[in-house]
């Protein structure tokens, strides 16, 4: 018997034929592998129900023993298959198959999509004597779900819709047509179907071919990590997998869709948009939530993306959130791959899989004990706000829980038995939750029924907890209303013990659902029970007959068990006997003299001596009795019966939790999930020693931070062997700029780093890693670390600090904070030099935040970095120990650029030899004699008392030439001065060349007088 297509997209189903041939089933498979290959992309596997089994077919060439017609041999591999031969062929080649179990199907479908692949399933379904299999639907990575509720580590799972185009900029006059670059827009939609939650974004900017034209867009990927990504682009295929290669999309499931695509050009017409915007969020959605007209672009992504998961799954989209537009939030932005160059995230902690707890900022704070409560750290930490009402709302709440340590500890105790809510209604929604699941969403309301209860008094916590959750009532009673109404609906519905082992919504070992809720159900369990009882009587008489007083069986002490009830799958109960005893008991219903006590009580005119006693194997014999037989039957029967009646009630349970009481629960999770990442907050601060930040209340407008005994919430951590060394920085109201100088691992770069870590940690609502800071929060931050060169993306270095040099001149504003690490590094260094001074008069003159590291030491003399009065240069010093033979770092920051050449005095430190070493400092004093010893200067010629060194007037530059104070024209003939030679010591001064003519236009009389500061100039 072998099964045929009928017309798959409009009736979906395949019909079974017993005339058919077998190698129609063949043809059949290809067909659908090839539709929807088309369809969804050749990573697509079908998944045919045959029997007890779902398979996968493919076709094996006689020459070459390739194997074509599917991905068989790839979803063998990552699903550890066995791929056989089947005995038929289809056009010259063998058959080859795979398949598993109906019910694995959910291990498999898991592995599938985690290996980035489609899987389309078709499943039997019997109507009398016809067979057919039906469409069940399409599972990839962003539209798969599990039964399981917590056992997976991730927590989110995103699918994104990115929909790319091209347009000339608007003029006055219209678009411009005439010699201009086009701009590209790109509008993007996600959800993640975990939760139902939603987000849309658009951005529109000069079409230029480099990664900061994406860094959007490359922040909003990042940022969600999407496991699948459905891409819309009118660009050509290189651009499209360049652009794909600048934003990080790390997934291989993407669906890529051109302008010609039919559902493309039907998303670009106002008419579908409003149907699909109306369909999921009610009529009056486009007059109540404008951002969908302002955002043309994303809103089309959203419908299309919606569109899509419907295709797969129409369950996912049930009650999906409004969603979140990320042009209009309070958000901080995070610009240059800010994320990722301050550590906040790395390449996996996203994921949500396991990572060292030192891997980031993300993976280290994150301390959430469920997954609700993670998720929103996250987002939290991600989307740093500006809001400044809820950012002081957090530290009061943060404050408020440090005062009470044994809530802190209570919360944590309870918070790991909560499973994940969330999941749950989305579970509730697709019908894909297991009664293993109910005893766990009971259990984890017990928690929050007991935590609830510990802080019912405290009305700041309830309503902190609570809020924005659209509770009409007060919020400690609606929690525990709420929490009181879904357990007694589960306990008064379910037997919970029972459901805690049942793992499955359509085969039940036992019963699950308690009496009352199904009249029904209980007269069905009424007689299947009677017939279980009718076996366990007969069993017991029999018993009864073998220990009957004079028997020659009978026990001499307590009564045995000589009769055990025997199961199978297929007959059924049977009762069955040892072959010794079955002897024994043979010569009692065979012993005429005891046939009228054989009798029965509980089988209707029956005497136990017309058993009928045969082999049931090689150690047992089984009593046949004709009414125990029928019995089986009906008990197979009723067990049938039983098991479609429990999953039918179990559905309705889901549909009627659904309709009455998803949004309690929706409201309980949001009310964990806070309390979750509030706990979080206040247990790392405590532990950690953070400290609550002040935000200013000045009347000003500009961004600013002053912070004391700073420190990296990491490094101080990963560093065990000396004591984290702090440091003090006020930046944003009388200095604006700062740059920092020192050499290579003397702590410039985490010093950067910390203050970054730290500003988006405060305006994520968190205490902050220092002793005291206080600010007016950041609306972006910009940062240039080393490290991104982006080498595999074709760039290079110096190109890839010019291409976000740009985006940081245009966008920053005196609410910007700019963090660099070696600006113009990829360049010679006179080209460097000039871009890198240009760059800091730009942000001076945007009364813009700034700190670079830097190595750039000959900008100190420019007149242009004298001029610039709101910026200041410090170093953190290091010295090489002669006695300990070793260079020390000392790590504080301290006034002043300090001295500029520190690589030889490292090199000493790591043992390179003193030929080489000699060498390098000859050649340092040579062409920088400025750096030399002060016995290493020569003489003045005027005076060989007076050496040679630093200018005395600017005390910068090396002195080039010697200036008499007075003037040798003032001399007589014999040289003297006065009573003083013109070439005393005192008169002579060393000065620079500019210097020099600075002293004579300027006709100055300066002399050298003792003070209490020295010898000075006057």
């Amino acid at each position: 018997m072998t099964f045929y297509l009928i017309n798959i997209y409009k009736q979906n189903y395949l019909y079974m034929d017993s005339m058919s041939q077998e190698p129609n089933i063949i043809d059949e498979y290809l067909q659908l592998t090839r539709e929807y290959e088309s369809k969804y992309g050749k990573r697509t596997i079908v998944l045919l129900q045959v029997g007890a089994f779902f398979e996968v077919y493919g076709l094996k060439q006689p020459d070459t023993g390739l194997i074509t017609g599917s991905n068989i041999e790839e979803f063998g591999s990552f699903c550890q298959l066995n791929i056989s031969e089947k005995k038929i062929t289809y056009k010259g080649n063998q058959v080859v198959m795979a398949g598993f179990r109906d019910y694995t199907l959910d291990k498999y479908l898991q592995r599938i999509t985690e290996n980035d692949y489609n899987a389309v399933v078709y499943v039997q379904e019997k109507n009398g004597k016809v067979t057919k299999r039906v469409f069940h639907g399409v599972f990839s990575a962003g539209t798969f779900i599990s039964y399981d509720t917590d056992s997976s580590p991730q927590i989110t799972n995103n699918i994104m819709c990115i929909w790319i185009d091209t347009c000339k900029p608007l003029t006055r006059g219209g678009p411009s047509v005439i010699n201009t670059k086009d701009n590209i827009i790109y509008g993007v939609a996600c959800v993640n179907i975990f939760t139902g939650k939603s987000s849309i974004f658009e951005y529109q900017t000069q079409f230029l071919m480099n990664p900061t034209t994406f860094d959007e867009l490359e922040r909003y990927v990042s940022t969600l990590c999407p496991s699948e990504v459905v891409l819309i682009s009118s660009l050509s295929e290189t651009e499209n997998n360049t652009i794909l290669q600048y934003v990080g999309v790390r997934t291989n499931s993407i669906h890529r869709f051109n302008s010609n695509n039919i559902e493309v050009q039907n998303c670009m017409k106002q008419k579908y948009v409003k149907h699909i915007l109306t369909q999921f969020f009610g009529d009056d959605t486009l007059e109540l939530c404008k951002e969908f007209d302002n955002n043309v672009m994303s809103t089309q992504s959203f419908c299309f993306l919606m569109n899509f998961i419907k295709e797969h799954n129409p369950n996912l989209i049930k009650k999906v959130s409004l969603p979140v537009f990320d042009n209009t939030t309070n958000n901080m932005s995070l610009a240059n791959h800010t994320l990722k160059q301050l550590n906040i995230i790395d390449d996996v902690s996203l994921d949500g899989k396991k990572t060292g707890h030192l891997s980031s900022v993300l993976a280290f704070l994150n301390k959430c004990f469920s997954a609700m409560g993670r998720r929103l750290f996250q987002h939290q930490l991600l989307n740093p706000t500006i809001n400044i009402d809820w950012l002081n709302k957090e530290y009061q709440m943060i404050s408020h829980l440090l005062i009470n340590p044994e809530l802190v500890e209570m919360f944590r105790k309870k918070l790991v038995k909560i499973r994940d809510f969330e999941k749950v209604c989305r579970q509730i929604l697709v019908r894909k939750l297991y009664p293993s699941s109910i005893f766990h969403l009971y259990e984890s309301l017990q928690s929050v029924q007991q935590i609830h209860t510990c802080i019912i008094e405290d009305d700041l916590l309830c309503d902190y907890l609570c809020d924005g959750s659209a509770i009409q009532e007060r919020s400690s009673v609606y929690m525990e209303k709420s929490c009181n109404s879904i357990l007694s609906l589960i306990d008064g519905t379910f037997y919970l013990d029972k459901c805690k082992v049942t793992n499955s919504m359509n085969s039940f070992d036992e019963n699950i659902i308690k009496p009352g809720v199904s009249e029904e159900l209980d007269i069905l369990l009424k007689s299947y029970n009677d017939k279980i009882q009718l076996f366990h009587d007969v069993k017991a008489e029999l018993n009864g007959i073998m220990n009957t007083p004079g028997s020659s069986s009978r026990a001499s002490s307590d009564d045995v068990d000589y009769i055990k009830i025997h199961e199978t799958d297929k007959s059924g109960l049977s009762l069955q006997i040892t072959k010794t005893r079955s002897k024994l008991l043979k010569n009692i219903i065979n012993d005429p003299n005891k046939k009228s006590r054989l009798g029965s009580k509980v089988l209707e005119n029956f005497n136990y001596s017309d058993c009928e006693i045969s082999s049931a194997s090689t150690n047992a014999d089984e009593i046949y009795i004709s009414q125990l037989a029928k019995a089986s039957k009906e008990i197979l029967q009723y067990r049938d019966k039983l098991n479609q009646l429990i999953s039918s009630i179990y559905l309705k349970f889901l549909d009627n939790f659904e309709k009455t009481w998803f949004s309690d629960l929706e409201n309980i999770a949001n009310y964990v999930a806070k309390l979750d990442v509030l706990q979080c907050k206040a247990h790392t601060a405590k532990t950690n020693n953070y400290s609550r930040p002040t935000i200013l209340n000045n009347g000003s407008t500009k961004s600013c931070v002053s912070v004391k005994h700073l420190r990296h919430c990491l490094i101080e951590h990963l560093q065990q062997n000396e004591i984290y060394v702090t440091n003090d920085l006020s930046m944003g109201t009388d200095v604006n700029g700062l740059l920092l100088y020192g050499t290579n691992a003397v702590g410039k770069t985490s010093f950067i780093r910390a203050l970054g870590i730290s500003i988006i940690m405060a305006q994520s609502g968190m205490f902050v890693p220092c002793s005291e800071f206080v600010y007016v929060p950041y609306h972006s931050i910009f940062t240039r670390i080393l490290g991104n060169d982006n080498i595999f993306k074709g760039l290079s270095t110096f190109a890839v600090e010019m291409s976000e040099l740009r985006i940081i001149l245009k966008m920053a504003d005196e609410n910007s904070l700019i963090l660099g690490d070696e600006l113009c590094s990829g360049t010679e260094s006179e080209s460097a030099l000039s871009i890198f001074v240009a760059g800091l008069q730009e942000l001076h003159e945007k009364d813009a935040t700034f700190v670079f590291a830097t190595h750039f030491h000959e900008i100190v003399h420019y007149d242009e970095i004298k001029a610039l009065d709101k910026m200041i240069l410090k170093h953190m010093a290091v010295y090489y120990d002669r006695q300990l033979d070793c260079l020390v770092y000392d790590r504080k920051l301290k006034d002043g650029p300090g001295t500029s050449t520190y690589g030889l005095e490292v090199c000493k430190s790591l043992y390179l030899t003193d030929d080489f070493l000699n060498k390098a400092y000859v050649i340092r004093n040579k062409y920088f004699p400025e750096m030399r010893g002060e016995l290493s200067q020569s003489p003045s010629h005027f005076n060989a008392k007076k050496i040679r060194g630093i200018c005395e007037h600017c005390k910068e530059a090396i002195s080039e030439e010697v200036h008499h104070l007075a003037a040798q024209a003032e001399a007589d003939n014999n040289g003297f001065i006065g009573s003083f030679h013109k070439n005393h010591p005192a008169n002579l001064m060393n000065v620079c060349e500019k210097c020099h003519d600075k002293l004579h236009d300027s006709g100055s009389n300066l002399t050298k007088k003792k003070t209490t500061r020295g010898t000075l100039l006057v």
